[in-house]
């Protein structure tokens, strides 16, 4: 199913470049009107370009919520929950997968933007723009950009991770109703993120006010109470990765109840 989509985005891509690559001249000039096909062309590929990166990402989420909830919480569950392998083994078999496209589905976006920064600038010019960056970022914040990128990089997959879990926990929470499943699910998941939210609020506003001299200076200061916030972020999606898996598979273990 993801597949024939990849390849159709990564061939949108190639022709926007296309046709970015011969009417930019024109186009970008002062007298567009000169070169109108271009104009259309581009706006109807750059149209479908962002369709295409929305109907994915869309699609990715709401396939991780329709394999999980399918093949354990319906008819399929009763097949998946006669093998050999224990509770835990499946929800983990379930989130690695869903992590999997998710990665996938990062990367050609990845491979897309790389396709439209063709041309615009030599592999010389790249390498010097790298180094002058991470001089620059060393210089005024007194920090190496490559733990900055390190630390984001975790962030965001941990929190992938997280995000992913707390599907799984709120349609496993979902399933203890008789009736109206999937309204129940969609009802829990509400309810943990308000949750998270009036918690998450009161954490980095406590962290704020005892650093409020932080962030009102520059340079070192700011960066370091800034890597504070990310790994005190990090770690708290770890905790929840962690309590988000003991509640998806102690209801899957201990109220298992199938349609």
């Amino acid at each position: 199913m993801f597949l024939p989509l990849y390849g159709a985005l990564l061939i949108l891509t190639i022709v926007t470049k296309l046709v970015l690559s011969f009417g930019a001249p024109d186009f970008f000039s002062d007298n567009v009107a000169s070169n109108p096909v271009a104009e259309v062309i581009l706006g109807i590929c750059f149209t479908l370009y962002f369709i295409f990166i929305i109907a994915l990402s869309v699609m990715t989420l709401v396939i991780i919520i329709q394999r999980f909830y399918k093949n354990l919480f319906t008819d399929e569950g009763y097949l998946m929950f006669s093998l050999p392998v224990k509770t835990w083994e499946l929800v983990l078999s379930k989130l690695l997968i869903g992590l999997m496209w998710s990665i996938i589905c990062t990367l050609i976006y990845a491979v897309t933007f790389f396709i439209f920064s063709l041309g615009t600038f030599t592999m010389l010019d790249f390498f010097q723009t790298i180094n002058s960056a991470y001089t620059d970022f060393y210089n005024t914040f007194g920090m190496n950009l490559n733990t900055v990128i390190f630390e984001t990089t975790l962030l965001v997959f941990v929190s992938t991770i997280a995000s992913i879990l707390m599907i799984y926990a709120s349609i496993a929470i979902g399933q203890m109703f008789s009736q109206h499943r999937i309204i129940a699910s969609f009802g829990a998941y509400i309810v943990i993120t308000i949750v998270l939210q009036i918690i998450g609020s009161i954490v980095m506003g406590i962290l704020a006010i005892g650093n409020l001299e932080d962030f009102a200076s520059e340079g070192p200061e700011m960066m370091q109470i800034l890597s504070l916030f990310i790994n005190v972020s990090t770690l708290t999606n770890v905790i929840l990765c962690g309590v988000f898996y003991y509640i998806t598979q102690y209801i899957m273990k201990n109220h298992l109840n199938l349609e």
